[in-house]
């Protein structure tokens, strides 16, 4: 039997509770990023005051650099490797992207107008990516990837949404049942166009049923035979991932970003240099529409956050 000494007993004791403070902190640091959450924030959670505060106050928080991510607006991914966000994807309108594609490249899917998260989650582009997975999820697109995982970004572009007094859009359509769904839709529009889907209005053009043979005829492996390109577009929606980011809003709450009004190049921007104010320090006007009476729960303020580091032997 060893006999450990008592001293060095509360020694180890000590010890050990230093490294669960440490690694503790370590983790709610790391997670309470923007807005002081730790999971994506819903548009409807979003401090409208706080959110139009925020909007151009990234340099006044004492921080120039705290609020920036880098931001490349031609990043290049496979369509196979990218992840919903949302489960609200429409068969006959990720169809009717594809047909038109395939036509003539309208529009152009290769340039998915989309942004995407660090860890590959889309923003926006649901459908873009969509038809394009049916036609080859081997294909690489350009994205605007930011160097923010998806909870952090949500948040962000919410942010954006909010203080733009914007509203989220209502979503229809289930990505679980996407590969199910997408036989019936390419039967249909092989025998009579994509004129006689649901969805004919978008940025896409109405084929009838001799230019869907003719475009049909054209995904890759196809060899001008629409019957051939017809199964691959059908065995090709099974590869669609399914399974959206476990912290997602529902569609509603989900950020408005308009590429045709200029909103993708705008939020990128103000991203990049890190003009909103959505990590700590913020600024005196954030702050003050964040804090609500009873909210016990809120994260560590800065200077909670140093007290801790500092009782953790973090910092001295």
């Amino acid at each position: 039997m060893v006999i450990v000494p008592y001293f060095k007993k509360n020694k180890m004791k000590k010890l050990g509770i230093e490294k669960l403070i440490r690694e503790e902190l370590k983790n709610i640091i790391k997670e309470a990023d923007v807005f002081g959450q730790p999971t994506a924030m819903p548009l409807s959670k979003i401090n409208a005051k706080a959110a139009k505060a925020a909007f151009g106050a990234g340099s006044k928080d004492g921080n120039d650099k705290d609020d920036a991510a880098a931001v490349n607006s031609s990043a290049k991914e496979k369509v196979g490797s990218l992840k919903p966000m949302q489960k609200e994807v429409i068969p006959e309108k990720a169809v009717s992207f594809a047909m038109g594609f395939l036509r003539d490249g309208t529009p152009d899917l290769n340039d998915m107008e989309a942004i995407v998260s660090s860890d590959k989650y889309i923003m926006d582009g649901h459908h873009r990516w969509a038809a394009h997975t049916l036609i080859n999820p081997a294909a690489s697109v350009t994205v605007a990837k930011i160097d923010m995982p998806a909870d952090d970004l949500i948040t962000t572009l919410n942010i954006y949404t909010k203080a733009k007094g914007l509203k989220g859009n209502p979503g229809e359509g289930d990505v679980t049942k996407f590969a199910s769904s997408i036989p019936g839709v390419l039967k249909k529009v092989m025998d009579g166009g994509t004129e006689v889907l649901k969805y004919t209005k978008g940025p896409w053009p109405v084929l009838d049923a001799e230019e869907a043979k003719e475009s049909f005829g054209k995904v890759p492996g196809a060899n001008g035979d629409a019957e051939k390109g017809m199964e691959i577009m059908i065995a090709n929606a099974k590869k669609l991932p399914t399974k959206k980011h476990p912290n997602a809003p529902s569609r509603v709450d989900m950020p408005v970003i308009d590429a045709g009004k200029g909103d993708l190049k705008k939020v990128l921007a103000k991203i990049s240099a890190g003009e909103m104010d959505i990590k700590e320090p913020f600024s005196k006007d954030v702050e003050g529409n964040l804090k609500t009476k009873g909210d016990e729960d809120k994260e560590f303020s800065v200077t909670e956050s140093k007290r801790w580091q500092k009782l953790a032997g973090i910092t001295k």
